[in-house]
């Protein structure tokens, strides 16, 4: 397997990974920490709003309004937040390992 063929694999895990552990995480506050998932959510909801009701022509405010959600902002920063995370424990394993940057070659 060459290295740019692993790279797109383990690139492309970390993107399922972060889906699935944001995903994990948002079930895990909603089940057990209700009131910070309500908070969550009427945040999320002040800045679909903010979004929204700027001055957008009518089709696209249509469309803001199709495709912003609460639970879309609110799940998106989960994986945001789950990606920062990932990435970090992938550089202390990394540094602990002892493994250094390799440079970037172009191909």
């Amino acid at each position: 397997m060459n290295s740019f063929f692993g790279r797109f694999l383990l690139s492309l895990g970390n993107v399922f990974s972060s889906l699935v552990i944001g995903a994990v995480a948002l079930a895990m506050v909603w089940i057990y920490l209700p009131n910070v998932a309500l908070q969550l959510f009427r945040w999320a909801a002040s800045i679909r709003d903010w979004v929204v009701l700027a001055n957008w022509p009518p089709q696209y405010e249509v469309a803001l309004r199709f495709f912003v959600d609460e639970r879309q902002i609110v799940y998106v920063g989960f994986v945001l937040a789950s990606r920062i995370i990932v990435g970090l424990l992938i550089i202390l394993v990394a540094r602990m390992l002892g493994r250094k940057a390799e440079p970037e070659y172009p191909i």
